[in-house]
Order: C-alpha cells, then structure tokens, then sequence
C-alpha cells in the first residue's frame, strides 16, 4: 500500500473513531442529564408534598381551635344564661340580659368566622405559592438537561471523516507522470516544445 493511501486511511479511521467517541460521550452524558432532571423533579414534588401538608396540617389546626372556642362560646352563654336565671329576677330585666349574652356569643363568633375565613385564604394563597414554586424549579431543572446527539448528526460527522481522508490521500498523492512539468514542454502541455 503506498503511503498516501494510508495516511488518507488513517485519516478518515481516526476522525470516524473521534466522531462515534463523541457521539458515545454525549449519549452518556445526555442519559445522566435525564437521570437528574427526573430526580430533581421528583424531589421538588417532595418537597411540594411537605409544604402543602404542613399547609393543611395550620389550616387544620386554626379549624380545631375555632370549633373549640365555639363550645367555649356556648358554654359561657350558657353559663351567663344559668347565672341570671338562678338569680331569681324576673320581667323585661332578665330577658335582656339572656338576650345580651346570645349577642355576646354571636358577635365572637362572627370574629371567629372571620378569622378562619382569612385563613383559608391564606392557605390558598399558600398553596398556589407551593405550586409556583415547584413549577420553577422544575423549569429550572430542565434548563439543566444536555439534549441526546442524533443519529443523523453522527453520519454527517462520518462523512466528513471520510472526505478528510480522501483529501488528504488527493493531497499527498504525486501527481501523473504526463502532467510533470519539464522545461521542454512546459505544465501539463503537450504541444509546446513539440518538433515539427
């Protein structure tokens, strides 16, 4: 084999081994990449999870506690009810009072109702704020992704190699012995220098 045609060989050879290395690499480095961004994902899905039950969990408590200060409520009207009863007064007098302390109750649990309306409000603003939060960091994590290299892109590369090989074999082949320039007959022309 003459050195031309193995170095044009060798060219080609090495630069298709570099082109499927690369293609292996970044096929590698494109499943690690998805492997990640599916962790990352998940884990922010956990995390979301946390939050909205911790969520829940205040909401839950803040309903706990206005249904025991409601009983409250009605244990003291009930009592203040009790109290003017057993006093033994009677008339216009202890039908105020047992109608003063329905309107103590009822404006308490209005404030109560209130209360726990602004809460509910608060966790859906929570929630919604969990949400948003999530959704960026999945963003941010499929940012991070490395897109897989394609088939098509490897043959391209492929078919570079092998036209660089075949440019360097052109390159360093001698040329052809009718084209040699000699001072006779100039480059490559047969009519100068001819005897007639």
């Amino acid at each position: 084999m003459c050195v031309p045609a193995a170095i044009g060989i060798a060219t080609a050879v090495l630069g298709a081994v570099q082109s499927i290395a690369g293609f292996q690499g970044q096929s590698q480095a494109a499943k690690a990449s998805e492997r990640a961004y599916q962790e990352q994902r998940n884990l922010n899905a956990q995390a979301a999870n946390t939050a909205y039950q911790q969520a829940q969990l205040k909401l839950k408590g803040e309903f706990d506690q206005a249904a025991q200060k409601s009983e409250q409520l009605l244990v003291d009207r009930l009592q203040a009810q009790g109290t003017t009863l057993a006093a033994g007064r009677g008339g216009q007098s202890i039908s105020s009072l047992l109608a003063d302390a329905q309107r103590v109750e009822g404006k308490d649990l209005g404030s109560l109702a209130m209360n726990l309306a602004n809460t509910q409000q608060d966790y859906f603003f929570s929630a919604q704020n969990i949400f948003q939060q999530q959704q960026n960091a999945n963003v941010s994590a499929a940012s991070q992704r490395i897109a897989a290299p394609s088939v098509a892109g490897l043959a391209l590369e492929l078919g570079g190699a092998a036209l660089s090989g075949a440019n360097a074999y052109a390159s360093l082949k001698a040329p052809s012995a009718g084209k040699l320039p000699t001072p006779e007959t100039g480059i490559g022309n047969p009519n100068i220098g001819k005897y007639t």
